[in-house]
């Protein structure tokens, strides 16, 4: 994917809704270690992967505040728009949980067109972006910080 000029990978990982409801033996931290952001995705005609996507969030946030892994992004979707007459996940249950869990949200159609797909790729490089040029400032004033305590930490003799 080409955004702004530069060049950007996705590496998709599908964690499809297991049938057992032990989330760890799906997700484990090795398998996270890599990643600088994730996608949940969750069907709004099915209330068991809405409930498989909130659990994989809220041990997202946990794995992240864990390992005090910073910054990554999440993004919620719930697909399947196309079929709202089948809906069994209200929208505002989706942004509700996507707002307690500090994570982005959309709602998309992937059998309709690939449009929804691309604003939620964009989205995740954007929030990624953002969450680098962050630590990456975080990292910065720490550095001036512990150059001033150098520069005025030291005794003064008289």
């Amino acid at each position: 994917m080409k955004m702004a000029g530069r060049r950007a990978s996705f590496s998709i990982w599908d964690s499809a809704c297991p049938k057992v409801s032990n989330l760890q033996s799906y997700l484990n931290e090795k398998q996270l270690r890599w990643a600088d952001g994730f996608v949940v995705v969750y069907s709004i005609c099915d209330r068991a992967s809405f409930a498989f996507a909130r659990r994989q969030l809220h041990w997202l946030r946990r794995l992240k505040r864990r390992n005090g892994a910073g910054r990554r992004p999440i993004v919620l979707v719930g697909n399947k728009r196309d079929l709202a007459h089948q809906r069994a996940v209200s929208s505002e249950e989706g942004r509700l949980l996507a707002l307690s869990t500090n994570s982005g949200f959309f709602e998309i159609s992937t059998a309709e067109t690939y449009h929804g797909s691309l604003l939620v790729f964009h989205e995740l490089l954007n929030m990624v972006q953002d969450s680098k040029s962050f630590t990456k400032k975080a990292v910065g004033l720490r550095e001036i910080v512990r150059s001033m305590s150098a520069i005025f930490g030291r005794r003064r003799t008289q």
